[in-house]
């Protein structure tokens, strides 16, 4: 019984990172936000959680946010070298190895399937967190939404109304990037 009310208590979530896509988008922008973020998943990982538990405010309490499900999707080629920081904060890293001569890689596909293999699990996921641009995702939202998810996307560059509005809360990218800044002042460059 118990064990019960503990999950009543709690916003069960599953994150899914489109690293690639996150780190190539804040890179344009200014590469030690980019370290920041592939090396200190920590520091952006409990700003989210405080910055989603903001944005659910308006005097109502809303449980825990307890993210159960963390996946982060790279290129090793590329990106390899950052997998220890991840792993050290408790991300799954799926390998996507890039198939095209230009670097495309099939992270997307792998993050949709897995985000769709969650709605048939025995845990019940409340909310679904994509960090990703990528406005591919936005039928994928539709479908969470037809399952009575809840759905958050952050965006690391600019993103299409489509996809931005598809979502049940949106953090656009000068938050993250602030943050972000916020966490190369405090804590010295990466």
């Amino acid at each position: 019984m118990h064990a019960h009310d503990r999950r009543q208590t709690h916003l069960r979530s599953a994150l899914f990172v489109d690293f690639d896509n996150v780190y190539i988008r804040l890179k344009q922008q200014d590469e030690s936000l980019a370290r920041q973020f592939a090396s200190k998943p920590q520091l952006w990982l409990e700003w989210l959680e405080a910055r989603l538990a903001t944005a659910e405010g308006n005097g109502v309490a809303h449980p825990e946010r307890r993210i159960l499900v963390r996946r982060c999707y790279l290129n090793p080629k590329e990106f390899g070298k950052y997998r220890p920081y991840l792993i050290g904060r408790g991300f799954e890293t799926i390998d996507c190895p890039a198939l095209t001569a230009q670097g495309k890689t099939s992270a997307d596909i792998y993050m949709v399937l897995d985000m769709i293999e969650l709605l048939s699990q025995s845990t019940h996921f409340d909310e679904f967190i994509i960090m990703s641009a990528d406005a591919d995702f936005t039928p994928v939202l539709h479908k969470l939404r037809k399952c009575d998810r809840r759905t958050v996307v952050l965006a690391a560059g600019p993103a299409a109304p489509a996809y931005s509005s598809s979502s049940d809360t949106f953090v656009c990218q000068d938050e993250f990037v602030e943050a972000l800044a916020g966490f190369s002042e405090t804590n010295g460059r990466a």
